[in-house]
């Protein structure tokens, strides 16, 4: 449990870096880049430290951490396309809902079924997630977007969500002794793919570009690593649940403390829908 709550509050940072950097960069491919420079040099020095011997690496573990490095960039990739074509609150908010689809493949394909408790926290933070994706009243939502630009919605959240299920899959059909090198290929696989788009839009970094992006580096490393060993210690359902009502639980705290935003009715209610949530996937079987 304690990997899971560090994994929780490292991707929490990472969101909160996200934001901050968000209003003061405007090359996203940039500050991607640096992310995945940090996070590749991360995974680079722990899997030296654990000394692995890289030609003794089954290549199940290079090829999904290739994929995984993929669906990384191809998220961010159709999400910045979604919010040119559909408007960003429809794009943001419907992010949300990726996180609903490693809840339901940690059951369906990994046989991992949970307790009366935990199917009614999964149900819960589902109606949670869904209560969190739908806009405000009064927000922009793209109303003139055409059918077939409401359609890329759809790969967006599949992408998101087939990249948060990723580690499982590595924790199923790969070496967990190798996740270093696993965690390496992934971010070496994103920066390579940033690298490319960064050279093809012909775009200076700046300072901010470099020091954000390090940071969100910095935690992105950190929440795949203890994400994956939480779920070499705990059932797939309790992590991904757990991961993202806690997730939402902490960026909404540190925008009302820190930030002093204001919450909506709306928002609270979705936020006891998460503290319940919480409460009864950790409630024992």
């Amino acid at each position: 449990m304690l990997f899971l709550l560090l994994a929780t509050i490292a991707s929490a940072g990472n969101a909160l870096t996200m934001k901050f950097a968000g209003s003061r960069s405007d090359n996203a491919w940039a500050l991607l880049l640096f992310n995945y420079l940090a996070a590749t040099a991360l995974s680079a020095a722990s899997a030296l430290r654990a000394g692995l011997a890289f030609a003794q690496v089954a290549p199940q573990t290079w090829a999904l951490g290739l994929v995984a490095g993929v669906l990384f960039v191809a998220t961010f990739a159709l999400l910045q396309h979604n919010v040119r074509v559909n408007g960003a609150t429809v794009s943001s908010s419907l992010t949300r809902m990726g996180a609903v689809i490693p809840m339901v493949l940690s059951i369906a394909l990994f046989g991992e079924y949970p307790s009366f408790a935990g199917a009614c926290g999964i149900a819960v933070a589902i109606a949670a997630t869904t209560l969190l994706a739908i806009p405000p009243k009064g927000e922009a939502t793209a109303e003139a977007a055409t059918p077939s630009a409401r359609r890329l919605l759809i790969p967006m959240v599949l992408a998101g969500g087939l990249a948060d299920t990723m580690p499982k899959v590595f924790e199923t059909v790969g070496d967990p002794a190798h996740e270093e090198v696993y965690i390496l290929m992934t971010f070496a696989t994103a920066f390579a793919v940033c690298l490319a788009m960064l050279l093809k839009e012909r775009e200076r970094p700046a300072g901010v570009d470099v020091a954000c992006g390090t940071m969100l580096g910095f935690f992105n490393f950190f929440s795949t690593d203890l994400m994956l060993r939480a779920l070499i210690e705990l059932p797939a359902y309790v992590v991904y649940t757990g991961f993202s009502m806690g997730v939402v639980l902490i960026v909404y705290g540190a925008n009302v403390l820190v930030m002093h935003e204001r919450l909506t009715r709306r928002d609270h209610v979705a936020l006891a829908l998460v503290i319940l949530a919480l409460a009864l996937i950790n409630l024992p079987g």
